[in-house]
């Protein structure tokens, strides 16, 4: 039974208000109409060509992607400009395009969360609070039903049970993410990378999915011993070397995309979404060979 994208956004939004988003960001529905009738969803991690090609042979009437499309303003609608390109494929294909991306960081769904509980840290906390409420619970998030507002905020810290060396804590973690459930399709390990001795001990590890070189001074004054993220560039990593703190980049769809499946078991659990069939990208990857 077909739901409007309407009350599809409504459950996202519950999660991640788009509010919480950052100014810079472009969330909520891009394309389409809230009155539009859905039965197929694709999730994504980006709205590329690609992916609307496999929207449109899944029989999808929406996407719901992590990073928006559009972030500048479109000067035209010519079939030969590439910036207008998606949005054209979109409404050609008669296909929506909702976007949840700053906000979706800071929720309960953050890949943050799921990679820091893969790796077993101990009195796991947000790392850059956004709202009260620092100690993280996902059970009990999750059980009472309640506004989202008791956790808000970026990245996580927490604790190994005990200290281990860069390189047995990294090969743990790499071994345990291809093993967990956290990714809907099996990935290749591309563009992963380390920085630090292999030999240094680790016991406070921050968490950031996604481009986290920002949460480096962060991560520092926090007393992180090793800092995982995604994207982070030349001269954030040697900060966080001078500063005694190892760095390990996942790479940005790796990092991130623990939250397609995290949002594909959300949405699936809304009662009211029963009779929409979900399905997370095969098509969209990390882009690095």
């Amino acid at each position: 039974m077909a739901v409007s994208i309407g009350l599809v956004a409504q459950h996202i939004e519950k999660l991640a208000p788009k509010y919480w988003a950052e100014e810079w960001d472009n969330v909520g529905l891009l394309v389409g109409s809230g009155s539009t009738p859905v039965e197929r969803i694709l999730i994504a991690l980006d709205g590329t060509l690609e992916v609307i090609e496999e929207a449109k042979d899944f029989g999808a009437q929406l996407i719901v992607a992590h990073h928006p499309i559009m972030f500048r303003p479109l000067k035209n609608l010519r079939s030969d400009n590439p910036a207008a390109k998606i949005p054209l494929t979109l409404f050609n294909y008669q296909i929506g395009y909702y976007a949840a991306h700053t906000n979706l960081d800071q929720s309960r769904l953050s890949s943050s969360i799921t990679l820091g509980e893969i790796l077993g840290l101990k009195e796991l906390k947000l790392l850059e609070e956004q709202s009260y409420g620092s100690n993280y619970n996902r059970q009990a998030n999750i059980s009472s039903g309640n506004s989202t507002e008791e956790l808000r905020g970026y990245g996580v810290i927490g604790y190994l049970e005990r200290p281990e060396s860069l390189e047995a804590v990294w090969q743990n973690f790499l071994e345990r993410l291809l093993q967990s459930n956290s990714y809907a399709h099996p990935y290749n390990l591309t563009g992963v990378r380390l920085a630090g001795s292999l030999k240094k001990d680790i016991r406070k590890v921050a968490i950031v999915n996604g481009s986290g070189g920002r949460f480096v001074p962060k991560a520092l004054f926090k007393g992180a011993d090793l800092l995982i993220t995604g994207d982070v560039d030349h001269h954030a990593v040697l900060d966080a070397l001078e500063g005694g703190m190892a760095v390990g980049d996942l790479g940005h769809f790796l990092s991130e995309a623990p939250m397609l499946q995290a949002l594909y078991y959300y949405l699936t659990s809304e009662r009211s979404l029963q009779g929409i069939e979900f399905k997370v990208s095969s098509k969209n990857a990390s882009p690095w060979l």
